[in-house]
């Protein structure tokens, strides 16, 4: 009975990061495109996922050492937690903007809604409200429901053969690192809140980091050898949907509102909680949902290639300060167990009448 409880916590916990990162910039390449460069991109996947598993558990341990979200805030950064938790909040918001506009265009897309009134993402947003209150386990739900069907649309792309590069601008080694680096910087940071509140309910473990993200590596690597493999420019603003052709339109259309449900509820979920006590709090989440719903006025592509860097940005700082505060990473007695170990045992030789300068 233990064994099957810690396998579906293990499998919620891997749905619910997978279906965090992979909204609609990913599913529809523009993210992708924007943060992996040309030339050898396999290799920069590679690295992602390593940086995807070590980030992931670095958070959920802090989650479970200190107890959540708001008390990692609390303990690792003191008094600037205000300020963090700001960054927190616009940084969701811009998350949820630019989900609602990937609704958008995927009607426009997909389902040839061209209308003056974006109607889907106005309709998701009464949803969306809905949906968060039920808190950490609503969405490990949802994201366990959604996410197979986003798997099976990814991996029916990995027929494929592998590519060397894309077309578009090739990038420096050390330009292309940095760019994975606030690639995966900036998703763990919008996920933290989900992470570190699943680490204090123990939901998972290490385990759960892994598997996510192994496949969240694998469909990075599918999807961008999708668009290597064609001859559409990667500039587009769905580059997999043209790499595919207008015979998949539908159920690409319908995956990709699978994943930008999952990571849009995953996105307001600490916009939702950080209202919960506040004075007004419906009041604020309808003011911050009709905020959401005007910034995604500007476009997915804009959104993802001005804003989305300067989130990774702090999204990096936010993991480094993490890192070395927590003690998590460099703990004083995961490296002084042994010298304590050593010196109690020269004390013990000592005692014994054992050193070397009277032998």
């Amino acid at each position: 009975m233990k064994q099957l409880k810690a396998a579906v916590g293990t499998a919620k916990l891997s749905c619910t990061l997978f279906g965090t990162i992979v909204g609609a910039g990913f599913l529809s390449g523009a993210e992708l495109v924007r943060f992996f460069p040309a030339e050898g991109y396999l290799s920069y996947v590679g690295i992602s996922a390593l940086l995807f598993a070590a980030c992931f558990f670095l958070l959920y341990r802090c989650g479970k050492k200190y107890g959540g979200y708001a008390q990692t805030l609390s303990g690792v950064f003191g008094k600037a937690a205000p300020l963090f938790q700001t960054v927190m909040a616009v940084s969701s918001l811009i998350m949820c903007a630019s989900m609602l506009a990937g609704l958008n265009a995927a009607a426009r897309e997909g389902f040839g809604m061209s209308g003056q009134i974006p109607v889907v993402s106005l309709a998701v947003l009464p949803l969306l409200y809905g949906l968060s209150g039920r808190g950490v386990k609503g969405v490990f739900w949802v994201n366990l429901i959604l996410v197979p069907f986003i798997f099976a649309f990814v991996f029916a792309c990995a027929g494929a053969s592998a590519q060397p590069g894309m077309r578009g601008e090739s990038s420096y080694a050390s330009i292309g690192l940095v760019q994975v680096i606030a690639y995966v910087s900036m998703n763990c940071f919008l996920a933290a809140p989900l992470i570190c509140d699943a680490g204090a309910q123990g939901a998972g473990g290490g385990l759960g980091c892994a598997l996510s993200a192994l496949l969240i590596g694998v469909c990075t690597a599918i999807l961008l050898n999708t668009i290597a493999g064609s001859a559409i420019d990667p500039q587009a603003e769905m580059p997999v949907l043209q790499a595919l052709g207008s015979g998949v339109r539908l159920p690409f259309t319908l995956v990709c509102v699978c994943g930008i449900l999952t990571t849009l509820l995953s996105s307001w979920y600490p916009l939702h909680t950080a209202m919960q006590a506040r004075r007004g709090a419906r009041l604020r989440r309808a003011a911050l949902l009709a905020a959401a719903f005007v910034l995604s006025l500007l476009g997915l592509r804009p959104l993802i290639r001005f804003i989305y860097p300067l989130v990774g940005a702090a999204g990096a700082v936010f993991l480094a300060i993490c890192a070395r505060k927590s003690g998590l990473l460099f703990d004083k007695p995961l490296f002084g167990e042994r010298d304590e170990r050593v010196h109690s045992r020269g004390e013990h030789a000592e005692d014994g009448g054992c050193r070397h300068h009277e032998v």
